[in-house]
């Protein structure tokens, strides 16, 4: 490689649009900001809250478009952004997630002779020294980097001396970009963190710091190959499932070499039609890959949008060698028989990783769902932080009961058909719910909840049929058997530990009892109280009152004065009676 190496160098990123791009992120977090406290917190005591409340979602509508213009323009980050935030179902109202949703890496590619200058400086080779056939249009272009199609000159190890390769190449400068970019929005999330409400509603430092751990590990392409690998060795007795093998000779932080497994889209249904594949088989297949990435490795691939997944026909022979299972379904309208395939996964920038503490919270909800139990899914969520501090758990223990009497095992598309008086209805009973939303979603599980919703859409559009139900049953009840083993071999560890535990209680009661006794008797004993959480809740929302009524006196008062003194020709007491007011009424405000 030293003998073809090159010395050329990308020059430096423009500062001044650095610079230009920051003031345009953070004149747009102001901007929306200062709407906020306008509508919010000053109109909302001028005209009052039900005409503000009247048009809250139509602000908050177009507030997501004025985002979604500003972040297709400056790409980066703010797309990433959009993405993250339209999965947030638990902090952001629907309709606004529907509108986000639609924000799409629909950034131009960069022109070809930066991206050929781009791999000559990381692999220290010109483009033709390394690929043949090296295309010059991306396959695609996303926000941090576009895909090229190309053909490897040699491969090492391998016995074929032109193998079909897929390039990702980061766009330039977008270390600096992106550090731009997670800069302004901290000092956004600075902004506000300001307003108690949205303290008390959303950890923002928990929420940014994810967010930047996961674009900073898109960043590093080295990182990217180490995680296909990873999802690859943990479906490697599944012929069913495979990942893109990388070429570590051709890829560094920036430049990602990897085998091309393109075929049919998932979402490409004609495709799948033509070719013989079961559409309602790869939604099965789709379905029991994530039970294993979720329940069993605690690795999961976070993105599983459509571009990221294709089916691979196999012909009757390769399926018997590769031992693919010949699929069960129905023959196809011509009577042939279903088409055996295999299911592959690409794209891992986008992973994640569940703790063994979860992954076990995480099956008691499962089973919780698959036997309706609401009482253990309400105990299993609060473990696992859903629930704001103070919230009513008997409340939501309720709720969750009767939305397992009216729609549990219905498909995706039976819920649509759900009449709306009986959502009415069932809004109209838990308003208390509905209004104080005391849910959230736990940082540790927030890219998996994001992956679950994007896989819900694509089986139902694969089979709208699709129960989701029903598919789950057979992988609860291997759990519940596995925990049943366990539990019987934990029960007897627990009796024996347990007969240990009455035997020394036996052996101090008596030093006990007399030690209570002495204590009574010398009236030496204390009882201590401790407040329940509403109660406290409570107390603060009362001291919260009586203060703002105190400042409101006090704004009352320096107004009259103010006005009084401005009356007798005292400017300069009476403006400063005035501003001494209106720095009252703020405080008040802010409270």
């Amino acid at each position: 490689m030293s003998d073809s190496q090159t010395h050329t160098t990308l020059s430096a990123p423009n500062s001044r649009l650095l610079r230009q791009r920051a003031r345009r992120a953070l004149w747009f977090g102001f901007k929306m900001i200062a709407g906020f406290v306008w509508w919010e917190l000053i109109l909302v005591r001028l005209i009052g809250r039900e005409r503000v409340e009247r048009t809250r979602m139509m602000r908050f509508v177009k507030l997501a478009r004025s985002f979604r213009a500003l972040a297709v323009d400056l790409g980066g980050v703010w797309i990433k952004l959009g993405q993250f935030l339209s999965s947030r179902v638990d902090i952001i109202p629907q309709p606004i997630i529907a509108e986000l949703s639609g924000l799409q890496d629909a950034v131009p590619p960069e022109p070809y002779d930066t991206i050929a200058q781009i791999i000559e400086v990381e692999l220290g080779r010109p483009v033709d020294a390394v690929f043949d056939d090296f295309e010059r249009e991306p396959v695609a272009a996303a926000s941090f980097g576009q895909a090229h199609r190309a053909r490897l000159h040699t491969v090492p190890s391998s016995t074929n001396p032109s193998e079909r390769v897929i390039v990702k190449v980061q766009r330039p400068f977008l270390d600096e970009i992106v550090k731009v970019d997670l800069r302004s929005l901290k000092t956004i999330a600075r902004w506000l963190k300001l307003y108690e409400p949205v303290r008390r509603r959303a950890n923002l430092d928990a929420l940014i710091r994810e967010f930047a751990d996961g674009v900073l590990e898109e960043l590093d392409y080295e990182q990217e190959a180490r995680n296909a690998e990873l999802f690859a060795r943990n479906f490697a007795a599944d012929p069913q499932v495979r990942a893109p093998k990388p070429y570590h000779a051709f890829t560094t932080r920036r430049v990602l070499t990897l085998e091309n497994v393109e075929d049919i889209k998932i979402t490409d249904f004609e495709g799948l039609e033509s070719a013989g594949v079961s559409r309602k088989a790869v939604a099965r297949k789709l379905f029991n890959t994530y039970l294993q990435q979720i329940f069993i490795d605690g690795f999961f691939h976070a993105d599983p949008h459509p571009g990221n997944l294709f089916v691979q026909p196999l012909d009757l022979e390769t399926a018997r060698r590769l031992n693919v299972p010949i699929d069960d379904a129905p023959p196809s309208a011509d009577g042939r028989p279903p088409t055996p395939f295999c299911l592959t996964y690409v794209d891992f920038g986008m992973v994640g990783r569940v703790s063994p503490e979860v992954m076990q919270e995480l099956k008691e909800v499962i089973i919780a769902v698959s036997l309706k139990d609401a009482r253990r899914l309400t105990a299993a969520a609060k473990r696992m932080g859903f629930f704001l501090p103070g919230a009513d758990t008997t409340r939501i223990e309720q709720a969750i009961a009767l939305l397992f009497d009216r729609f549990w095992g219905m498909t995706a598309t039976d819920l649509k058909d759900v009449e709306f008086d009986e959502m009415y209805s069932f809004a109209l009973e838990f308003r208390d719910l509905l209004s104080s939303l005391p849910f959230q979603i736990p940082q540790n599980i927030l890219y998996l909840g994001r992956a679950v919703n994007i896989l819900s859409g694509m089986s139902t559009a694969l089979d709208p049929t699709f129960n989701a139900w029903k598919e789950i049953q057979p992988f609860v009840e291997s759990v519940i058997n596995k925990q049943e083993q366990r539990l019987s071999f934990e029960a007897a560890q627990e009796t024996l530990n347990e007969a240990l535990r009455l035997l020394r209680l036996t052996v101090q009661l008596p030093v006990q009892a007399d030690a209570f006794l002495s204590r009574a008797l010398g009236g030496q004993l204390e009882i201590r109280a401790q407040l329940s959480e509403s109660s406290t809740n409570d107390l603060r929302q009362i001291q919260n009152g009586l203060s703002r009524l105190t400042w409101a006196l006090v704004f009352t008062a320096l107004l009259i004065c103010a006005t009084l003194l401005l009356i007798n020709d005292l400017d300069v007491v009476g403006a400063a009676c005035l501003a001494a007011a209106l720095l009252t009424l703020l405080r008040m405000v802010f409270k």
